[in-house]
């Protein structure tokens, strides 16, 4: 019989009760926009207002950390939104765990700057709950549904700024709009009267700044004497030499007003530009009484031109050259470097804010050589119009209908690609010493051709780049790309000239020349 085991205590452990843990509450803020100042959209912000602060002040697991509001402001970017700005700054302090708002428009209609506040948000752990999209962006498909519907409201933002561009056109064509500046110097625009009316101690000072015009004085020292004579600028300043020009070439004062002189391209930046004839003005002539009567002006007009031409001197391509790129003309810049003097003919959009353009410059020393090769030493007299393509090519419109082109090689890249050709050896001789062209390398490890009588010193002719004998040759077998084969069986010697041209002659014993720039 099996021998019975004593029986054990059994253990007893007591479980006190655990009591929840009372759970934090979130702190939720709003953010709230309008951007016109109307009553509908002042009534419409009160109203978002009072509808978070009860929404978030009903809800006992929030703590309320106030409503964030911006009135008359734009969604296109993120510039002079304070309230937005010290929003974000609470959230940087740990004040705000979570921002409700309206709709993604409402924050930001500018597909970058909304991706920008979403993420930075993100990375301290705050969350932005839009209403409308249902969207709450530390959710795991928020951002990409951000992505989306941001893009839509930055193409409403074009939609609307094209309605409001067409209106306000339209209205430009039927002469029914109103001025933006409702008082300018010598003048105060009447609303119900929709014209400008002359404020008469402010137009005296008008007519004393033309007359010192017309006496020769320059901008400088007509703002000298308007300052010793205690004229001021509409607000209160001294005038600058920029200031009084704008007044003298402003045909306000004649009596007119020409509506469209800028424009904004891109209603996101917001960008003014200039208008150059991208976009058509309008002239209402007469539409005011006039403080500087038709003859004065007419002669300060001529003043204007006279000092522009001694300024600003036009020169053979001033106005001529045409960029196929923007569509802009070419303009003169000179610049100094290191004491030298440069000057070169680049696009116009290239000097515009706002404005960005891909076209080749060109060295004025060139663009005159670019013309003489192409078209002749008297090209100033054969030439109606020019222009640049994509690739830096030059098209000639002559005044005899003929079109003519200059194909540009790029032969001095910044980067370019490394070749070493064999089909030159023993073909490219020197038209200065006649010696024969060797290959080298030179430091940077370019593959180079240089004349053998350099080495005796007893020559001094240009070296030419094996890249770029390739690309010249190439261009002158009439190929898009340098062929060893063909060159070998068509090219019998490349004589490179005193200055640098170079002589391709055929084994059928013709020849073609290039002329370096």
């Amino acid at each position: 019989m099996a021998e019975l085991k004593p029986k054990t205590a059994p253990i007893i452990t007591k479980i006190e009760p655990v009591l929840p843990l009372i759970k934090p509450r979130l702190k939720v803020a709003a953010y709230a926009r309008v951007s016109k100042e109307t009553d509908r959209l002042m009534h419409s912000l009160s109203a978002q207002v009072s509808y978070y602060s009860d929404l978030i002040q009903k809800n006992p697991e929030w703590e309320y950390a106030g409503v964030y509001a911006d009135s008359f402001i734009s969604g296109t970017n993120m510039d002079n939104r304070p309230e937005l700005q010290r929003l974000l700054a609470d959230c940087e302090q740990g004040k705000i765990n979570i921002i409700l708002c309206k709709s993604i428009s409402r924050l930001a209609r500018n597909t970058v700057d909304l991706l920008s506040i979403v993420r930075h948000l993100k990375e301290i752990g705050v969350e932005i709950w839009f209403e409308k999209e249902n969207v709450r962006t530390l959710s795991s498909d928020g951002e990409v549904m951000l992505t989306l519907l941001a893009s839509f409201a930055e193409q409403e933002s074009r939609s609307i700024s094209e309605n409001c561009k067409w209106g306000i056109r339209k209205r430009f064509q039927k002469g029914t709009i109103g001025m933006a500046n409702k008082h300018i110097l010598g003048y105060q625009y009447d609303e119900q009267l929709q014209r400008y009316v002359i404020i008469p101690e402010e137009a005296d000072s008008v007519r004393y700044m033309f007359r010192l015009f017309l006496e020769g004085l320059s901008y400088q020292q007509i703002a000298d004497a308007l300052t010793a004579a205690g004229i001021h600028t509409i607000q209160g300043n001294n005038f600058q030499e920029a200031s009084v020009r704008n007044h003298i070439i402003n045909e306000v004062y004649a009596g007119d007003n020409l509506r469209q002189k800028t424009f904004t391209p891109d209603p996101i930046s917001k960008a003014k530009i200039r208008n150059n004839g991208e976009l058509p003005q309008y002239l209402y002539s007469n539409a005011h009484e006039a403080i500087i009567d038709r003859e004065t002006y007419a002669l300060v007009q001529e003043e204007l031109k006279r000092r522009n031409a001694m300024m600003n001197p036009t020169y053979f391509f001033t106005g001529l050259i045409k960029c196929e790129c923007c569509g802009n003309t070419f303009t003169r810049k000179k610049s100094k470097l290191r004491g030298r003097t440069y000057v070169h003919w680049i696009c116009r959009s290239k000097m515009e804010m706002g404005r960005t353009c891909v076209s080749d410059n060109f060295a004025e020393d060139e663009l005159i050589k670019i013309c003489k090769i192409t078209i002749g030493a008297d090209y100033e007299e054969c030439v109606r119009a020019m222009s640049v393509d994509v690739s830096g090519n030059i098209h000639f419109t002559l005044k005899n209908g003929e079109q003519l082109t200059w194909k540009n090689l790029h032969l001095n890249p910044a980067k370019h690609q490394h070749t070493v050709t064999d089909a030159f050896l023993g073909k490219v001789i020197c038209g200065k010493c006649g010696t024969i062209y060797h290959r080298s390398n030179s430091k940077n490890r370019w593959c180079y051709w240089k004349c053998y009588g350099k080495q005796k010193h007893i020559c001094d002719n240009v070296n030419f780049m094996d890249y770029q004998l390739r690309t010249i040759a190439a261009h002158i077998l009439g190929t898009t790309d340098f062929d060893d084969a063909v060159f070998t069986e068509l090219i019998d010697q490349i004589v490179i000239l005193d200055g640098g041209d170079l002589k391709f002659i055929f084994k059928d014993g013709s020849e073609k020349t290039w002329q370096r720039l």
